[in-house]
């Protein structure tokens, strides 16, 4: 199945008016320049909303020409996000996108060309969002609604680029619709220029959106609630979060996968969807949302593999509690350094059924594919024939957002799909949720919200063999209490990695909890993968400034504008 999102069908529709638009003058011996819209020609709703679809469009990162280099700038954050991480390491060859090595060990260099691509493309969205208050400024006639829900959306989108951007650099520039320089500082952080975007967009733009995709206020809230979190301030980040929780307009879906299929993207109430980046993905067309597939079965490709810590993190006692402080003691068995030809067979262990809707594992059914290399249960992932360089990766691949046989079939498939990805779901603002109420002590609010994403993960649905039974031991249970603060604080953390695993979270979540070099040192402790062990280092919560940006906005003396972060 192919779906052509709302908002994507504007985009054509925006294209018709342009060209409409063009072909007209109120005087036929007044020749505008061709191809050129100019500032008259834009400054008008129809205008104004294509520009902003433009602004939208640089949301996955992939915004086009100089920054558009695919895997460095995706702002689904599965490199940035994850591979950074504890939870996933970079997969392929050793040799395919060396950088990502470097990332993966904590080396990432400021001359690398991820690191301009990446601010590339942030800068990009900021430019597209600026360009929209630009026009606005020039338009005349429009209505008081339009043109608060134009400068609404507009400023959501350039902060939200700026927060990225704030999240991959730290001190980065800020650059408003007024700025003619570009060489700016980042001598300051632009928390407050962000904070005062978010806050406009939350006073101006509608409570629903008018279309699906489109800014709307409950998720600005999020993205200022986000913002608030990532610097501690817990007191400004709850009553945000407690609007959107008690505004009635989502919930959780019944089953824990819902969050990653396309049947519910229409829904613009009654969703666990806040926020998402569309994708659309159409027969004979490269485009859609950039994913890590399985080359024998997507087309593409090798990178993403979750880490064996990860895997373990998901391991259940007897109870159905996670194991907090043990799980790592003992790998969750696997079928590194057999042959697909080999017999194996799946551990028995305790587990939180998310797992297998986040990871392939040997022996578990793996979507709609019916692979046929293993008799009986022909839809078994059978292990490293389909794993690039098991010896240096592992023996997992990511599962989660992956399209279906169903979608791909037909079409020219090649590492994209149709699933759009959540910027905002409401488990996410649930379980942040219950990290301010574990500041606050509160621990019984804490619990509850814990609780709420545990049962749902136990009374949905599981993976199952092609017979009906459970691919594994799932055994999950809410928790019975928090006893104190530091069990709670714990807990929290520990659930918010298994609910939005492979998500593109864990980095930011490590930095702003204070916790991301003790992990990650440690991870390159017990992780027992060659390029970890060895090389494995940590320089810094952020990435570093693109050299190629401290040199190209020197100023008149060849003074360096951009100061670099510490480490690099």
């Amino acid at each position: 199945m192919r779906k052509r999102n709302n908002l994507l069908k504007s985009l054509a529709a925006a294209t018709f008016v342009f060209t409409l638009l063009l072909g007209c003058s109120e005087d036929y011996l007044d020749v505008s320049p061709k191809g050129v819209l100019t500032p008259n020609v834009l400054a008008s709703v129809n205008g104004l909303d294509a520009l902003l679809l433009a602004a939208y469009g640089g949301l996955d990162g992939h915004t086009g020409g100089a920054t558009n280099l695919g895997w460095q700038n995706d702002h689904t954050n599965w490199l940035y996000g994850e591979v950074a991480s504890d939870n996933a390491l970079k997969g392929s060859t050793i040799g395919d996108q060396p950088d990502m090595n470097l990332l993966e060990q904590g080396q990432m260099s400021p001359s690398s060309p991820y690191m301009d691509a990446l601010w590339g493309s942030i800068y990009e969205g900021v430019a597209r969002s600026n360009s929209v208050l630009q026009i606005l400024s020039m338009a005349e006639g429009l209505s008081d609604a339009d043109q608060n829900r134009i400068a609404g959306e507009a400023r959501f989108l350039r902060a939200h680029y700026h927060h990225y951007g704030r999240r991959y650099f730290n001190r980065i520039p800020y650059i408003d619709e007024t700025v003619t320089d570009f060489r700016v500082p980042n001598d300051h952080d632009i928390f407050p220029e962000i904070e005062a975007d978010y806050k406009f967009a939350i006073e101006n733009l509608p409570l629903n959106p008018t279309q699906v995709g489109r800014a709307h206020r409950s998720a600005a809230q999020a993205s200022l609630a986000k913002l608030y979190m990532d610097k501690g301030d817990f007191a400004n980040a709850k009553p945000l979060l407690d609007a959107i929780i008690n505004s009635g307009r989502y919930k959780l879906f019944d089953n824990y996968n819902d969050n990653f299929v396309m049947d519910y993207e229409k829904d613009i109430t009654n969703t666990e969807f806040i926020f998402q980046i569309q994708s659309l993905s159409r027969q004979g067309e490269l485009n859609g949302r950039l994913v890590n597939g399985i080359a024998q079965l997507h087309g593409c490709c090798g990178f993403l593999q979750p880490s064996q810590n990860l895997v373990n993190a998901h391991k259940t006692d007897t109870n159905g509690l996670p194991l907090l402080d043990t799980y790592d003691d003992i790998d969750l068995g696997n079928d590194q350094g057999l042959e697909t030809a080999q017999p194996y067979t799946p551990p028995t262990d305790n587990l939180d059924p998310r797992l297998d809707f986040t990871v392939a594992r040997r022996g578990i059914p793996f979507l709609d594919f019916k692979i046929s290399l293993i008799p009986g249960d022909p839809n078994l992932f059978p292990g490293k024939n389909y794993v690039v360089d098991q010896f240096t990766y592992g023996p997992y691949r990511a599962k989660k957002f992956l399209p279906t046989k169903a979608e791909v079939d037909g079409g020219s498939f090649i590492g994209t799909s149709s699933i759009n990805y959540s910027i905002h779901r409401y488990a996410d603002i649930l379980l942040l949720r219950a990290e301010v109420a574990v500041e606050e002590n509160d621990l019984g609010t804490a619990l509850d919200l814990v609780n709420r994403i545990r049962n749902r993960a136990k009374n949905g649905k599981v993976v199952r063999f092609a017979d009906g039974t459970p691919s594994a031991n799932y055994v999950i249970e809410p928790y019975t209490t928090f006893p104190n603060q530091d069990f709670a604080r714990k807990a929290v953390r520990h659930e918010r990695r298994l609910e939005l695993a492979l998500e593109g979270f864990r980095w930011y979540d490590l930095v702003r909890w204070g916790i991301a070099k003790e992990t990650i040192l440690n991870y390159f402790k017990t992780e027992d993968r060659p390029l970890l062990t060895a090389l494995g280092t940590f320089t810094s919560d952020f990435l570093p400034i693109p050299s190629n940006q401290i040199d190209i906005t020197r100023d008149d003396g060849g003074n360096p504008t951009l100061v670099q972060n510490p480490g690099y």
